[in-house]
């Protein structure tokens, strides 16, 4: 895969750093399953999900 992306990159005239950015940017979705992520927990790891927004 690294190799695959190198060669994307020269083709369209962007170094490799500039052509992932690039393709993250246009990206619509991701590979991984999220159904349910919690994006942040409380000290102790417990999950608070009150409903709340920010006070």
């Amino acid at each position: 895969m690294d190799e695959e992306i190198g060669e994307e990159a020269d083709k369209h005239g962007m170094t490799y750093s500039q052509y992932v950015r690039q393709a993250l940017r246009e990206s619509m979705g991701t590979p991984f399953e999220c159904d349910d992520a919690v994006l942040c927990v409380d000290e102790n790891g417990q999950n608070q999900r009150n409903g709340k927004g920010a006070v």
